[in-house]
């Protein structure tokens, strides 16, 4: 296996500055063109002035003491933008969010999966689920009256925050598509010559799909994700819409990415890199054990809450939800669990949905966050779950565009007489399971419970359908740790 080139980076392709001032320095500017790919310009010219200082005032970053692996975070689901907005004032949103990062150790978060941050093309709210530019941070996110150049710098503090708490830093990568107008594009006269875009895999309506069938696109995604591990010290990568660029029996796209970054971190020293997969389909579990992927986002558990929450009913499906340990190799591999992620509406919401009081019936939510908190995947917790935030989008826009839409959180939820509550089961929960290593174990029992198990089996575990109760272990029968039991109220 070939070792891994930082080919864009080590060639400072770009603008880079020259000489080690961090008040005031020259910039060089260098462009790329693919071997074999015509494009057809002839002059190229600066419009306008570069930016007059070059920030920076910290470019330290604080690493983690000891990386844990994927199966022993908790991990939270932040959109920098709706997390800050009620708070950040002028202040950059990545400056922010270290306000609330004793919140989320309170709460024993011990990881955070930062929905993109990577520029977008224009400056209006954005799931930022459309990359323009994969080495800049987002405007949005970082831009403040006084200190406009300093988007790069934000980042590095606010990792570093992370970082000396103990939490985790997982970004989430973008890699099957790109914006309408990605700049590569543009470099070339003609723009369906450029090699970066086109068919490859599965395709995205609306959006420009990468061309892994060209080895530039491949080396160029390589170096954006190796860019952001070895200069940001990030801990983990979340592969968005992975099913759109994993062609089986093709190593080229998501396998060949997925290896790169291995040979890096074995070549770099570097440990539990998170690699998680949004790949929601049903060989996502042997795609992740066949691969050096950690880890796939399971829709089942949010699924079978979604439907006991509209219908009052839990159905057998359920243990099979649980225990997700049956379907990957080993404690290195294990799925990632949620009630509700950016995707949906919140889980509180649906709680009161079909009776039109939304929130008003957060308890029947505590059912699924014993489930959620107890069972050996890793837990994916919604910003705002943990107080009972309770924004709805639709679920299918039908092509309309209004999924994405924000949704601030409103933080005097917390001390509220819903939010309270839940935030004290939830903290009480997670210390559960930080508490018992057995939770996070490969056992599980019953070990395999069929759909048409409507009863608990001879020794008393299972679900019990009439009833509406599950019971199961985690850790095994003869280990050390505690009963998980799940109920309809």
């Amino acid at each position: 296996m070939r070792l891994p080139v930082l080919f864009h980076v080590d060639q400072k392709l770009g603008a880079w500055q020259v000489g080690s001032s961090t008040q005031r320095a020259p910039v060089a500017f260098k462009l790329f063109f693919p071997a074999g790919f015509d494009p057809q310009i002839s002059e190229i010219k600066v419009a306008g002035d570069f930016q007059h200082l070059i920030g920076g005032t910290d470019n330290q970053i604080s690493v983690l003491a000891a990386r844990k692996p994927l199966r022993d975070l908790v991990t939270y689901e932040m959109h920098i933008g709706d997390f800050t907005d009620e708070f950040s004032g002028t202040r950059a949103p990545l400056d922010a969010v270290q306000d609330k990062l004793d919140h989320l150790v309170d709460l024993g978060i011990n990881a955070i999966l930062f929905m993109p941050w990577t520029a977008w093309r224009n400056r209006q709210y954005d799931w930022g689920y459309e990359p323009f530019q994969y080495f800049a941070v987002e405007y949005l996110y970082a831009n403040t009256p006084e200190a406009p150049e300093e988007k790069i710098s934000w980042l590095k503090r606010l990792i570093s925050a992370c970082h000396q708490r103990g939490i985790h830093v997982i970004m989430d990568g973008v890699f099957n598509h790109v914006g309408m107008e990605f700049p590569y594009k543009f470099l070339y006269r003609d723009p369906t010559a450029c090699p970066y875009t086109g068919a490859f895999g599965g395709q995205f309506p609306g959006l420009q799909d990468l061309n892994f069938n060209n080895s530039c696109t491949q080396d160029f995604i390589r170096d954006v994700c190796l860019y952001w591990i070895s200069n940001f010290k990030i801990d983990g990568i979340r592969f968005d819409n992975t099913v759109n660029f994993n062609v089986a029996g093709d190593p080229r796209g998501l396998t060949e990415l997925l290896d790169d970054i291995q040979s890096y971190a074995e070549s770099a020293g570097e440990k539990n890199i998170s690699l998680i997969l949004e790949h929601l389909q049903k060989d996502a579990a042997s795609l992740v054990n066949g691969t050096p992927a950690t880890s796939y986002w399971d829709n089942a558990l949010f699924g079978q809450c979604f439907r006991h929450l509209w219908e009052y009913s839990i159905e057998p499906q359920v243990l099979s939800a649980c225990n997700n340990n049956r379907f990957v190799n080993g404690p290195d591999k294990v799925a990632t669990l949620y009630l509700s992620n950016h995707d949906h509406s919140h889980v509180t919401w649906q709680a009161g949905a079909r009776d039109n009081l939304g929130s008003l019936k957060w308890y029947r939510t505590q059912t699924w966050a014993i489930a959620l908190l107890t069972s050996p995947g890793t837990p994916l917790i919604q910003h705002g779950q943990e107080f009972g935030e309770d924004h709805w989008i639709p679920e299918d826009d039908r092509g309309s565009g209004r999924r994405v839409q924000p949704r601030p959180l409103r933080w005097k939820r917390v001390n509220d007489p819903i939010g309270s509550r839940i935030f004290d089961l939830y903290k009480r929960l997670i210390s559960i399971g930080h508490d018992y290593p057995g939770l996070r174990s490969m056992n599980f029992h019953p070990p395999a419970w069929e759909n048409w198990q409507r009863q608990f089996d001879a020794d008393g575990f299972g679900v019990d359908a009439n009833r509406q109760v599950v019971i199961f272990i985690v850790g095994g029968r003869e280990a050390t740790g505690p009963c998980s039991a799940s109920s309809s109220p």
